[in-house]
């Protein structure tokens, strides 16, 4: 058996609250005083991680601003696509334009992105985000995070809450992460370094025990055995095996 995905639609709403993420306290500032004049709220964020745990804690953001500047990547552009499903505004700094070379074909025809050069005022803000909410409105509409779903567990993805039996389970936001990895990857070696690129930006440093703890702590608070029909293995100096123990179920 294999993990199964729910999708829900629902009707695109306006953007009226933002999140910021990336580029430095200057630059966010400026854009924050910007979004202030044209009546946005807005909250800003220096990694993908603390937004996300301000997602996992209940807030909630109609879109994203990502500042793409020289510290910009395509492993950071990779792990913001993966954890935060919100439509995007890239502001990209004029000394790092030739970042525009780094999106590939399908984000830069992709109905939930758009672009603007900074220095950008209010203004042009808020018609680049109009602009972004029409354009979701006008086109289908893009489905919520889908749910994962396997045997007697239920990872709601978008409002990162799994249930077990039918009962939440609570998980840290790295904890989640590591669950959705695996019961995505069920039956197949997920490589430690893979897992850590996705939860760090990077691979951790040799003798590092902290992907241990996560993946210890997510196997006893899901009671990942038997009993569930299901198994986690360690492959020891390469990474994880999730199993189920009755494929066919």
């Amino acid at each position: 058996m294999s993990p199964t995905t729910n999708t829900g639609l629902g009707l695109p709403r306006s953007i009226s609250s933002l999140a910021l993420v990336f580029g430095d306290e200057r630059n966010r500032g400026t854009l924050r005083s910007a979004l202030d004049s044209q009546g946005f709220a807005s909250a800003a964020f220096d990694s993908v991680q603390t937004l996300w745990e301000s997602m996992s804690s209940g807030r909630h953001y109609d879109a994203l601003i990502a500042c793409a500047d020289k510290g910009w990547s395509q492993r950071r552009w990779a792990n913001l696509r993966t954890m935060v499903k919100l439509p995007m505004l890239v502001v990209v700094s004029r000394d790092a334009l030739e970042l525009a070379a780094t999106f590939d074909e399908d984000s830069l025809n992709g109905e939930r992105i758009e672009f603007a050069t900074a220095p950008v005022d209010g203004a042009e803000l808020a018609m680049r985000l109009r602009l972004l909410h029409t354009r979701r409105q006008g086109g289908q509409v893009p489905p919520a995070e889908e749910d994962l779903i396997w045997g007697s567990f239920h990872f709601k993805r978008l409002a990162r809450v799994v249930l077990v039996d039918g009962v939440e389970v609570r998980l840290q936001p790295r904890e989640f992460e590591v669950a959705c990895i695996l019961f995505q990857n069920l039956g197949k070696v997920v490589a430690r370094t893979e897992i850590e690129e996705r939860l760090f930006d990077r691979p951790s440093s040799p003798g590092s025990r902290v992907l241990d703890v996560h993946v210890t702590r997510v196997r006893r608070k899901l009671g990942l055995g038997p009993e569930k029909g299901i198994r986690l293995l360690t492959i020891y100096g390469v990474g994880y095996r999730l199993v189920a123990l009755n494929p066919s179920s």
